[in-house]
Protein backbone atom coordinates (compact mmCIF):
# COMPACT_ATOMS: atom_id res chain seq x y z
CA UNK A 1 0.00 0.00 0.00
CA UNK A 2 3.01 2.40 0.62
CA UNK A 3 4.47 1.75 -2.58
CA UNK A 4 0.88 2.26 -4.13
CA UNK A 5 0.95 5.78 -2.24
CA UNK A 6 4.46 6.48 -3.65
CA UNK A 7 4.06 6.04 -7.22
CA UNK A 8 0.28 7.45 -7.43
CA UNK A 9 1.74 11.04 -5.94
CA UNK A 10 -0.39 10.34 -3.43
CA UNK A 11 0.87 11.46 0.71
CA UNK A 12 1.02 9.20 4.12
CA UNK A 13 5.28 8.74 3.92
CA UNK A 14 8.67 9.88 4.68
CA UNK A 15 10.98 11.63 2.38
CA UNK A 16 13.27 8.69 3.15
CA UNK A 17 10.58 5.51 2.20
CA UNK A 18 9.78 7.25 -1.02
CA UNK A 19 13.49 7.82 -2.02
CA UNK A 20 13.56 4.13 -1.39
CA UNK A 21 10.33 3.28 -3.23
CA UNK A 22 11.76 5.00 -6.33
CA UNK A 23 15.11 3.21 -6.57
CA UNK A 24 13.82 0.15 -6.68
CA UNK A 25 10.82 0.83 -9.19
CA UNK A 26 13.88 1.94 -11.32
CA UNK A 27 16.12 -0.87 -10.78
CA UNK A 28 13.01 -3.07 -11.06
CA UNK A 29 11.92 -1.23 -14.71
CA UNK A 30 8.59 -0.57 -13.50
CA UNK A 31 6.46 2.24 -14.95
CA UNK A 32 3.15 3.02 -14.30
CA UNK A 33 0.67 1.85 -16.73
CA UNK A 34 -2.20 4.55 -16.55
CA UNK A 35 -3.98 2.46 -19.01
CA UNK A 36 -5.07 -0.15 -16.67
CA UNK A 37 -5.61 2.19 -14.33
CA UNK A 38 -8.33 4.19 -15.93
CA UNK A 39 -9.75 1.14 -18.04
CA UNK A 40 -9.35 -2.33 -15.67
CA UNK A 41 -6.75 -3.16 -18.80
CA UNK A 42 -3.57 -4.20 -18.77
CA UNK A 43 -3.27 -5.18 -22.66
CA UNK A 44 -0.63 -2.97 -24.98
CA UNK A 45 -2.79 -0.04 -27.00
CA UNK A 46 -2.21 0.73 -30.77
CA UNK A 47 -0.04 3.66 -29.60
CA UNK A 48 3.51 3.69 -31.09
CA UNK A 49 5.86 6.01 -29.29
CA UNK A 50 8.39 7.81 -31.24
CA UNK A 51 11.07 9.74 -29.53
CA UNK A 52 13.21 11.73 -31.61
CA UNK A 53 15.89 13.95 -31.11
CA UNK A 54 14.88 17.44 -32.93
CA UNK A 55 12.29 17.84 -35.86
CA UNK A 56 13.62 21.02 -36.58
CA UNK A 57 16.05 19.81 -38.95
CA UNK A 58 14.89 19.05 -42.38
CA UNK A 59 16.95 15.87 -41.79
CA UNK A 60 14.50 14.11 -38.84
CA UNK A 61 11.30 15.87 -39.98
CA UNK A 62 10.75 14.10 -43.14
CA UNK A 63 11.61 10.91 -41.21
CA UNK A 64 8.63 11.85 -38.85
CA UNK A 65 6.08 12.43 -41.94
CA UNK A 66 7.82 8.85 -43.36
CA UNK A 67 6.48 7.34 -39.95
CA UNK A 68 3.80 8.75 -39.50
CA UNK A 69 1.98 8.35 -42.52
CA UNK A 70 2.67 4.72 -42.62
CA UNK A 71 1.70 3.63 -39.11
CA UNK A 72 -1.70 5.30 -39.37
CA UNK A 73 -2.57 4.27 -42.71
CA UNK A 74 -2.35 0.76 -40.90
CA UNK A 75 -4.39 1.52 -38.02
CA UNK A 76 -1.68 2.56 -35.30
CA UNK A 77 -1.83 6.18 -33.65
CA UNK A 78 2.16 7.79 -33.48
CA UNK A 79 3.04 9.58 -30.01
CA UNK A 80 5.71 12.10 -31.06
CA UNK A 81 8.32 13.40 -28.35
CA UNK A 82 11.33 15.56 -28.71
CA UNK A 83 14.01 14.78 -26.26
CA UNK A 84 16.85 16.21 -27.83
CA UNK A 85 20.36 14.58 -27.62
CA UNK A 86 19.98 14.65 -23.67
CA UNK A 87 19.77 11.14 -21.94
CA UNK A 88 18.05 12.31 -18.90
CA UNK A 89 15.56 13.95 -21.20
CA UNK A 90 15.28 10.74 -23.34
CA UNK A 91 14.54 8.76 -19.91
CA UNK A 92 12.01 10.86 -18.37
CA UNK A 93 10.32 10.63 -21.40
CA UNK A 94 10.34 7.03 -22.30
CA UNK A 95 9.26 6.23 -18.72
CA UNK A 96 6.59 8.68 -19.31
CA UNK A 97 5.29 7.16 -22.73
CA UNK A 98 5.20 3.67 -22.30
CA UNK A 99 3.36 4.02 -18.76
CA UNK A 100 0.43 4.43 -21.44
CA UNK A 101 1.42 0.89 -22.50
CA UNK A 102 2.47 1.77 -26.57
CA UNK A 103 2.81 -1.26 -28.42
CA UNK A 104 5.49 -0.52 -29.77
CA UNK A 105 8.92 2.23 -29.75
CA UNK A 106 10.74 3.96 -31.96
CA UNK A 107 14.29 5.95 -31.08
CA UNK A 108 16.82 7.49 -32.95
CA UNK A 109 20.42 5.38 -33.10
CA UNK A 110 23.03 7.17 -31.46
CA UNK A 111 25.35 6.63 -28.44
CA UNK A 112 23.29 6.44 -25.46
CA UNK A 113 23.89 5.80 -21.26
CA UNK A 114 23.75 2.36 -20.16
CA UNK A 115 21.10 3.49 -18.28
CA UNK A 116 18.94 4.06 -20.93
CA UNK A 117 20.47 0.90 -23.07
CA UNK A 118 19.34 -1.13 -20.41
CA UNK A 119 15.90 0.46 -20.24
CA UNK A 120 15.56 -0.40 -23.98
CA UNK A 121 16.35 -4.28 -23.71
CA UNK A 122 13.86 -4.97 -20.96
CA UNK A 123 11.09 -3.85 -22.74
CA UNK A 124 8.59 -6.89 -23.79
CA UNK A 125 7.58 -5.01 -26.96
CA UNK A 126 9.53 -4.10 -30.23
CA UNK A 127 11.83 -1.32 -30.23
CA UNK A 128 12.91 0.22 -33.62
CA UNK A 129 16.32 2.65 -33.82
CA UNK A 130 16.46 4.27 -37.34
CA UNK A 131 18.91 7.05 -38.78
CA UNK A 132 22.45 5.24 -37.73
CA UNK A 133 22.98 2.04 -37.99
CA UNK A 134 26.15 2.58 -36.16
CA UNK A 135 29.34 0.34 -36.52
CA UNK A 136 28.14 -2.81 -34.18
CA UNK A 137 29.39 -5.74 -36.35
CA UNK A 138 28.64 -8.39 -33.17
CA UNK A 139 25.72 -10.81 -34.34
CA UNK A 140 22.72 -9.37 -34.31
CA UNK A 141 19.56 -11.57 -31.92
CA UNK A 142 16.08 -10.83 -32.20
CA UNK A 143 15.62 -9.47 -28.91
CA UNK A 144 17.79 -6.21 -30.22
CA UNK A 145 16.19 -3.52 -31.52
CA UNK A 146 15.46 -3.62 -35.13
CA UNK A 147 17.11 -1.22 -37.29
CA UNK A 148 16.51 0.92 -40.06
CA UNK A 149 18.90 3.50 -41.91
CA UNK A 150 21.88 3.92 -42.76
CA UNK A 151 26.17 3.65 -42.10
CA UNK A 152 27.33 6.96 -41.86
CA UNK A 153 30.48 6.30 -41.59
CA UNK A 154 31.00 4.99 -44.68
CA UNK A 155 28.99 7.83 -46.25
CA UNK A 156 31.84 10.03 -44.61
CA UNK A 157 33.99 7.35 -46.42
CA UNK A 158 32.84 7.88 -49.79
CA UNK A 159 32.71 11.55 -49.81
CA UNK A 160 36.30 11.42 -48.01
CA UNK A 161 37.63 9.21 -51.55
CA UNK A 162 35.81 10.97 -54.03
CA UNK A 163 37.59 14.16 -53.13
CA UNK A 164 40.85 12.77 -52.38
CA UNK A 165 40.44 11.92 -56.22
CA UNK A 166 40.26 15.32 -57.11
CA UNK A 167 41.79 18.09 -54.61
CA UNK A 168 45.16 17.90 -52.80
CA UNK A 169 45.69 20.03 -49.61
CA UNK A 170 44.28 20.14 -46.05
CA UNK A 171 40.42 19.62 -45.60
CA UNK A 172 38.24 21.39 -42.70
CA UNK A 173 35.16 20.52 -41.85
CA UNK A 174 32.42 22.75 -39.71
CA UNK A 175 29.18 21.06 -37.48
CA UNK A 176 27.83 21.39 -34.83
CA UNK A 177 28.34 19.81 -30.88
CA UNK A 178 25.34 19.26 -28.67
CA UNK A 179 25.11 18.54 -25.27
CA UNK A 180 28.68 17.69 -25.27
CA UNK A 181 28.26 14.89 -28.34
CA UNK A 182 29.53 16.05 -32.34
CA UNK A 183 26.52 15.41 -34.28
CA UNK A 184 27.53 13.40 -37.61
CA UNK A 185 30.48 12.09 -35.73
CA UNK A 186 30.64 8.85 -37.15
CA UNK A 187 30.29 10.87 -40.90
CA UNK A 188 33.54 12.93 -40.17
CA UNK A 189 35.54 9.48 -39.05
CA UNK A 190 34.97 8.25 -42.26
CA UNK A 191 35.74 11.26 -43.92
CA UNK A 192 39.25 11.97 -42.25
CA UNK A 193 39.53 7.79 -43.11
CA UNK A 194 38.43 8.85 -46.25
CA UNK A 195 40.47 11.98 -47.31
CA UNK A 196 43.32 10.11 -45.58
CA UNK A 197 44.63 12.60 -43.14
CA UNK A 198 42.84 15.14 -39.99
CA UNK A 199 40.63 17.55 -40.91
CA UNK A 200 40.89 21.06 -39.23
CA UNK A 201 37.55 20.72 -37.56
CA UNK A 202 35.34 23.48 -35.94
CA UNK A 203 32.26 21.82 -33.88
CA UNK A 204 29.83 25.00 -33.30
CA UNK A 205 27.60 25.05 -30.13
CA UNK A 206 24.48 25.97 -32.23
CA UNK A 207 21.71 24.07 -33.93
CA UNK A 208 22.35 23.51 -37.85
CA UNK A 209 21.47 25.98 -40.14
CA UNK A 210 22.80 28.53 -42.87
CA UNK A 211 23.20 31.03 -40.39
CA UNK A 212 25.59 28.58 -38.57
CA UNK A 213 26.88 27.76 -41.86
CA UNK A 214 27.91 31.08 -43.05
CA UNK A 215 29.74 32.40 -39.39
CA UNK A 216 31.10 28.49 -39.40
CA UNK A 217 33.09 29.02 -42.87
CA UNK A 218 34.47 32.76 -41.79
CA UNK A 219 35.69 31.40 -38.62
CA UNK A 220 37.51 28.40 -40.20
CA UNK A 221 38.77 30.59 -43.13
CA UNK A 222 39.90 32.87 -41.22
CA UNK A 223 42.24 30.22 -38.76
CA UNK A 224 43.05 28.03 -41.63
CA UNK A 225 43.21 30.45 -45.11
CA UNK A 226 44.64 27.66 -46.89
CA UNK A 227 42.24 24.85 -46.52
CA UNK A 228 41.28 23.75 -50.11
CA UNK A 229 38.02 21.17 -49.27
CA UNK A 230 35.28 22.02 -46.85
CA UNK A 231 32.86 19.47 -45.78
CA UNK A 232 29.55 20.07 -43.52
CA UNK A 233 27.42 18.21 -40.77
CA UNK A 234 24.31 18.86 -44.14
CA UNK A 235 23.42 20.71 -46.85
CA UNK A 236 21.68 23.57 -45.12
CA UNK A 237 25.08 24.47 -43.45
CA UNK A 238 27.08 23.89 -46.84
CA UNK A 239 24.81 26.39 -48.46
CA UNK A 240 25.63 28.63 -45.71
CA UNK A 241 29.58 28.24 -46.24
CA UNK A 242 28.59 28.72 -50.28
CA UNK A 243 26.76 31.88 -49.34
CA UNK A 244 29.97 33.26 -47.36
CA UNK A 245 32.59 32.37 -50.07
CA UNK A 246 30.57 33.83 -52.64
CA UNK A 247 29.88 37.08 -50.93
CA UNK A 248 34.31 37.31 -50.27
CA UNK A 249 34.80 36.29 -53.47
CA UNK A 250 36.06 33.07 -53.14
CA UNK A 251 35.75 30.73 -56.43
CA UNK A 252 33.93 27.62 -55.86
CA UNK A 253 35.37 25.19 -56.68
CA UNK A 254 38.03 27.01 -58.14
CA UNK A 255 39.69 28.08 -54.46
CA UNK A 256 38.07 26.09 -52.47
CA UNK A 257 35.35 22.72 -52.87
CA UNK A 258 32.14 22.35 -51.03
CA UNK A 259 30.21 19.15 -50.03
CA UNK A 260 27.23 18.45 -47.66
CA UNK A 261 25.19 15.83 -46.58
CA UNK A 262 21.52 14.87 -47.03
CA UNK A 263 20.25 15.59 -50.25
CA UNK A 264 18.41 18.11 -48.57
CA UNK A 265 15.03 20.49 -50.92
CA UNK A 266 17.63 23.26 -50.95
CA UNK A 267 20.00 22.13 -52.62
CA UNK A 268 17.71 22.22 -56.14
CA UNK A 269 16.93 25.81 -56.20
CA UNK A 270 20.94 26.75 -56.55
CA UNK A 271 22.61 27.74 -59.40
CA UNK A 272 24.98 25.11 -59.23
CA UNK A 273 24.87 21.89 -58.06
CA UNK A 274 25.95 20.89 -54.56
CA UNK A 275 28.49 18.03 -54.53
CA UNK A 276 26.09 15.97 -51.42
CA UNK A 277 24.95 12.84 -50.27
CA UNK A 278 21.35 11.75 -50.75
CA UNK A 279 19.64 10.14 -48.32
CA UNK A 280 15.56 8.82 -48.68
CA UNK A 281 14.51 9.67 -45.42
CA UNK A 282 11.02 9.55 -46.38
CA UNK A 283 12.19 5.65 -46.45
CA UNK A 284 13.58 5.73 -43.61
CA UNK A 285 10.56 6.44 -41.57
CA UNK A 286 8.12 4.30 -43.99
CA UNK A 287 10.18 1.24 -43.42
CA UNK A 288 11.17 1.74 -40.10
CA UNK A 289 7.30 1.72 -39.51
CA UNK A 290 6.22 -1.03 -41.54
CA UNK A 291 8.99 -3.11 -39.95
CA UNK A 292 8.09 -2.40 -36.32
CA UNK A 293 4.50 -3.63 -37.06
CA UNK A 294 5.71 -6.92 -38.66
CA UNK A 295 7.32 -7.39 -35.34
CA UNK A 296 4.46 -6.21 -32.89
CA UNK A 297 2.49 -8.79 -35.07
CA UNK A 298 4.81 -11.77 -34.87
CA UNK A 299 5.70 -11.61 -39.28
CA UNK A 300 9.11 -12.48 -39.97
CA UNK A 301 11.55 -8.94 -40.28
CA UNK A 302 15.07 -8.32 -41.06
CA UNK A 303 16.60 -7.62 -37.65
CA UNK A 304 19.05 -4.79 -40.21
CA UNK A 305 17.61 -2.69 -43.06
CA UNK A 306 20.26 -0.58 -44.68
CA UNK A 307 18.80 1.58 -47.21
CA UNK A 308 21.75 2.94 -48.32
CA UNK A 309 23.09 6.49 -50.19
CA UNK A 310 23.83 7.80 -53.30
CA UNK A 311 27.18 10.29 -54.09
CA UNK A 312 26.04 13.56 -55.69
CA UNK A 313 28.60 14.63 -57.82
CA UNK A 314 27.60 18.48 -57.86
CA UNK A 315 29.45 21.64 -59.40
CA UNK A 316 30.70 22.57 -56.05
CA UNK A 317 34.04 20.01 -55.97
Amino acid sequence: MTASRVLRGADGYSEATRDKVLAVAERLGYVPNRIAAALGSDTATSLVAIALPTIGRELYNQILEGLESKLTSMGYQPIVGVVGYDDEAEYQWLNSALAWRPCALVVAGRVRSQRNCSLLQSLSIPVVELWNLGRDDKARKRSDPLRVGLDHHAVGVQMGEYLRSRYRGKAGYVGVKVGGHALGADRLDGFEKGYGQKVQTLLLKDRSSFYAGYYGTEQLLSAEPDLRVLYYLDDNMAVGGLMFCQQKGVKIPGDVAIAGFGGLDVGSILPSQLTTTNVRRLKVGKLAAQNLIKRVNNEPVALVEDIGFELLKGETS
